[in-house]
């Protein structure tokens, strides 16, 4: 049996290269998804939020926002002086793949991970960023123009992140079916809908 040990292989790369896309895949699909999940730790404790993002790959960050105060905003807070180191997940889905063997049950999906620091914004970076977030969320309705300008006082009520990209890995798994042995009998086709 194969063991997968992140100590003598990278933990960013997937193990499937058959799976894997190209930066301008992964970027691509980053531009169309609307909600992901960082996750950072407190100690030994995980946490997980789920927030929208836009990915700018003039700066190849991922920004995104959240309260004023809570876990995102102590987790980034306590790393001081070197920015706490966060994964990012984005994804899309398909149908569920049935099949007779339970092994192979599956489903289509498409996903970008990406690792790296994450540091809060502050200022004109802070109502740069939320403006990119605004227009990748509502491409019709411009900041100043069809919404008010963005505020000091808007700023002062959020924290707003980037997460600068130092590794990332996509990965799609889009196929019509999957697997089914033939040591089982077959699934009807009302089945494999």
């Amino acid at each position: 049996m194969s063991y997968y040990d992140p100590a003598t292989r990278s933990p960013t790369i997937s193990r499937r290269p058959g799976n894997r896309r190209s930066d301008d895949w992964n970027a691509a699909l980053l531009s169309r998804l609307q909600v992901c999940r960082v996750a950072t730790r407190w100690n030994e404790w995980a946490f997980i939020n789920p927030t929208t993002f836009v990915y700018r790959p003039a700066t190849h960050d991922i920004v995104f926002h959240s309260n004023l105060a809570g876990r995102m905003r102590a987790n980034a807070e306590r790393a001081g002086e070197q920015a706490e180191q966060v994964c990012f997940e984005a994804s899309e889905f398909g149908r569920l793949l049935p099949s007779n063997d339970p092994l192979e049950l599956s489903m289509q999906y498409r996903s970008v991970i990406a690792f790296g620091p994450v540091s809060l914004l502050e200022g004109d970076e802070a109502r740069r960023a939320l403006e990119d977030l605004s227009v990748k969320m509502f491409p019709h309705l411009r900041p100043g123009v069809e919404t008010r300008p963005i505020s000091a006082d808007d700023l002062a009520r959020t924290s707003v992140y980037s997460l600068k990209v130092s590794e990332w890995s996509g990965k799609e798994n889009w196929q019509e079916e999957a697997t089914q042995t033939e040591e089982w009998p077959a699934l009807t086709e009302e089945q494999l809908r």
